[in-house]
């Protein structure tokens, strides 16, 4: 397909002329968001009221790490993650670790779920 010459301008370009609106900006346009947006959900942070006393019950319980069994539990760890349709105020499938065996799991996923700390979403066996 042919293209024709490009578009005329109808007025010439000025050197060095600021730019200006025609129309002034509403102090309360879109610009700013006049509430904060939530960091969760209502309906997650039911949930959270659930799951707050319920890990703290848990941490009291199980006060030694589960994978390495020798440093002070300070996390609880779904093997399903919230992600993959795990029920985060189920205490059955919640697991107490230690801070730095918290971070390998999610740092190498493939070890972690060869070795059983995390479940496949598609696991249903495993629950």
């Amino acid at each position: 397909m042919k293209r024709g010459n490009p578009p005329q301008r109808r007025t010439p370009l000025r050197a060095k002329k600021p730019l200006e609106r025609k129309t002034e900006l509403k102090a309360s346009g879109n610009l700013e968001r006049t509430t904060p947006l939530r960091a969760r959900s209502k309906k997650q942070e039911v949930k959270y009221r659930i799951r707050r006393p319920l890990v703290a019950e848990l941490l009291e319980q199980r006060l030694v790490c589960e994978r390495c069994d020798s440093a002070r539990s300070t996390d609880v760890h779904e093997p399903r993650m919230r992600s993959r349709g795990a029920d985060i105020t189920d205490p059955k499938q919640c697991v107490c670790l230690c801070r730095d065996c918290h971070n390998w799991i999610h740092a190498n996923p493939a070890a972690a779920t060869a070795d059983g700390w995390l479940i496949a979403s598609w696991d249903r066996e495993a629950s």
